[in-house]
């Protein structure tokens, strides 16, 4: 079983888009709607104990190879193990299973925000996802599948492979999306991830559309770049967000992006300076120190000069 998580800001569109699909059919929730309209007003009443939460839909997707099927009480049996496994105890939900593909899948909606007003944490929940999907494989004796995350990532290409096999060293692409999926780890915001990629040697680059919001990502190790999209659609920005659980903001977080990247953390032993600039600006200070003591010697020759021209 192959499972999905993304986080949202409209119980609305997301409901209208799962219903809208052929076949698709509501067969578990703990709420009294029915269609997306009487659901998404029951859903904005949890919204509401707790406003500070800007993305409280919860939507995962979780689906089954072409071989295997289920009955829609075993899937929202699934689905309420699942919900409780992700520490969604006390949360509205509904379940959506639609059949418009070759392979048997469900969509889960739920309220990010219990019914206590408190919010069901993120940390981590990519790797519990994993966790619960791999016990209730065993559970339901369902065909163990590839981790969700593996398939946001692009495979290594043959050249990698023999690189690997041949030097016992991985390649640049590979590297990077080690070290982004350690850092993703844990729970980060945007700029504390790339704080944590700069430490480890890795520069960022973000491009902007013309409203100044971010568009997309690349990062640089030992001189080689990729674009996000060319490590796998898990590491585009939208897709840190979507797939690693990173938390962005644009009002909170783009000056500190931009701060990073101008002025980055690990190019200076105090001030993001790399050696070699570090040397540069030492000798620029210095022609600068020996430029003003030349002008100061002047000056005061000429002032020489002048007092000795008023004395005569």
């Amino acid at each position: 079983m192959i499972g999905k998580q993304i986080k949202g800001r409209s119980f609305s569109k997301l409901l209208n888009y799962l219903f809208g699909k052929d076949g698709a059919s509501l067969i578990g929730s703990n709420m009294e709607g029915f269609t997306p309209r009487e659901l998404a007003a029951e859903f904005r009443f949890s919204q509401q104990l707790n406003p500070r939460v800007k993305r409280f839909v919860y939507h995962a997707s979780l689906s089954l190879p072409h071989t295997e099927y289920l009955e829609n009480d075993t899937w929202h049996e699934i689905a309420k193990k699942y919900l409780q496994a992700m520490s969604f105890d006390m949360n509205q939900y509904a379940v959506v299973r639609h059949s418009d593909r070759d392979h048997d899948h469900a969509h889960i909606v739920a309220s990010r925000v219990r019914l206590d007003g408190t919010t069901v944490p993120d940390s981590w929940d990519y790797r519990r996802s994993e966790a619960t999907i791999r016990q209730l494989e065993q559970e339901y004796r369902l065909q163990s599948l590839h981790s969700s995350q593996a398939k946001d990532s692009r495979s290594p290409t043959t050249g990698e492979k023999r690189l690997l096999a041949r030097t016992g060293e991985e390649s640049v692409r590979m590297q990077l999306q080690r070290s982004l999926d350690q850092a993703t780890q844990s729970s980060l915001t945007m700029p504390q991830l790339i704080e944590q990629l700069q430490q480890k040697g890795v520069s960022v680059r973000v491009s902007n559309h013309n409203t100044g919001e971010i568009k997309g990502i690349s990062y640089e190790l030992n001189g080689v770049a990729f674009s996000g999209t060319h490590l796998g659609k898990a590491y585009t920005f939208i897709g840190l967000q979507k797939y690693r659980g990173v938390d962005y903001n644009s009002h909170r977080d783009n000056q500190l992006i931009k701060n990073l990247i101008e002025q980055p953390i690990n190019s200076s032993i105090e001030i993001g300076i790399e050696t070699d600039s570090f040397t540069q600006i030492q000798n620029i200070e210095s022609n600068q120190k020996n430029n003003n003591s030349a002008k100061n010697h002047q000056e005061s020759k000429l002032l020489k000069h002048r007092q000795r021209e008023l004395e005569l």
